[in-house]
């Protein structure tokens, strides 16, 4: 499907405005296309759009070429136009009927929050969770201090308002350890900080001063080297509505980041019950998921709470719980199914980021949660053999996944190109 500009406006043939019942963003998100898969398929006519800085000129997001996509949108960028990015929205949401608008990224969700009423106003229906509770979900120090009143366990943690505070992390755990911003979005949207682990004084310093300069608060933390266990969730009202376990074998980066292979678990009654407790005392409604790690000895260890669709959505969807029908119907106002029950032992793999994983893997030798290159490429090609569900790989719906592939090939050039360029450099020096 071409997708349209965002000044654009689709006409049926008496010249009205074409109705669509929802609007996904973030397109280029896998999360994304899973969710317009789903909604369209139980009959809902989606509209998916994606901001025009957020993916590589001649390349359309993969979810712009779904079957199930009944208006790819190109937006403005929401980096350097952020409010004439909201506005297109609102403007496209009036014209067509949008009911339901459902950002799946945090920067979308950072950014359209604050006007949650102007969409009211329209008869239409933001899905993200409160401002009050988004202020603490967001904020690591402010959600480790919930889970400390509620006695839910995380990573030993020491504050770092400067360098000089380096010494008390390193006397406290010794190296490797983690340096985390509190918030993940500082200033623009686009300028998203992620945890790092640091080896040594040096890693840390430079970490500490990079975090700190853009004016976010940082924390130290303990390394937890375990399964890494999140559970999803979907309240409303303080009630759960469903819940799916995943055990995100690996990430990207390695140490924690988009998950590439899971499999779905059972949840105990313990976790379950820490999660749920953590969501409903911030006052996180609608999707959300509660990330664990556990330490050496196996016990889960907090991580973060994310107040949004996961990005283990595939697996969820899968394993037999279906969140976007569930946000479908709380944004609607309709009677919300109950799932008590989900399979267990469902596995998803998103293949060019499990590359990815390879790849960070073997360059990273030596730090923690890399690999060597033969038992990375044993776990890579085995993956084959025993996982059926690929994230964009639908048999009904295929040139998604052709797409991905192409960009994927793209960026195993420029990675390629850029190894070439690193081993040049170093002959030369």
């Amino acid at each position: 499907m071409a997708a349209e500009d965002f000044d654009g406006l689709a006409r049926d043939r008496k010249g009205h405005a074409e109705q669509y019942d929802v609007l996904i963003l973030d397109g280029s998100h896998k999360h994304s296309l899973t969710s317009a898969r789903s909604l369209a398929r139980a009959g809902l006519r989606v509209a998916v759009g994606e901001s025009i800085g957020q993916y590589p000129p001649h390349h359309e997001p993969p979810s712009f070429q779904s079957r199930y996509c009944a208006r790819a949108l190109v937006l403005p960028d929401y980096v350097t136009e952020p409010a004439a990015y909201a506005e297109a929205i609102l403007a496209f949401v009036r014209e067509h009927g949008i009911r339901v608008i459902l950002p799946v990224g945090d920067a979308n969700i950072t950014l359209l929050a604050p006007h949650r009423e102007r969409f009211a106003e329209i008869n239409s229906f933001l899905a993200v969770a409160s401002d009050a509770s988004l202020e603490i979900a967001n904020d690591k120090t402010r959600t480790l201090e919930v889970a400390s009143k509620l006695d839910i366990a995380y990573p030993k943690s020491v504050q770092v308002q400067s360098v000089e505070d380096l010494s008390t992390a390193e006397a406290q755990f010794g190296y490797p350890y983690v340096l985390k911003p509190t918030i993940s979005w500082t200033g623009a949207v686009a300028n998203r900080m992620v945890p790092l682990e640091v080896m040594n004084a040096a890693e840390a310093t430079e970490a500490t001063e990079r975090f700190l300069s853009t004016g976010c608060e940082v924390i130290a933390q303990q390394l937890a080297t375990g399964a890494r266990e999140g559970v999803s969730l979907f309240i409303v009202n303080g009630e759960l509505y469903g819940y799916c376990g995943c055990h995100a074998l690996r990430t990207t980066p390695p140490l924690g980041g988009v998950s590439v292979m899971r499999q779905s678990i059972p949840v105990s009654e313990e976790l379950l019950n820490a999660a749920v407790s953590l969501a409903t005392t911030i006052g996180v409604e609608g999707p959300s998921e509660v990330e664990f790690r556990r330490d050496a000895s196996g016990r889960p260890l907090l991580m973060e709470i994310n107040a949004r669709l996961a990005g283990t959505l595939e697996n969820a969807i899968h394993s037999g719980v279906n969140f976007p029908q569930m946000i479908w119907q709380w944004g609607t106002g309709q009677p919300i199914d109950k799932v008590t029950s989900y399979q267990t032992g469902v596995r998803t793999r998103w293949l060019a980021g499990d590359m990815r994983w390879l790849w960070d893997g073997v360059m990273q030798a030596g730090r923690p949660d890399s690999v060597p290159l033969s038992r990375g490429l044993v776990t890579f090609t085995g993956e084959f053999f025993r996982t059926r569900h690929y994230d964009f790989v639908d048999p009904r719906d295929m040139r998604p996944a052709f797409a991905e592939a192409w960009d994927t090939l793209g960026i195993v050039k420029k990675q390629w190109d850029n190894r070439k360029q690193w081993q040049k450099d170093q002959n030369q020096s």
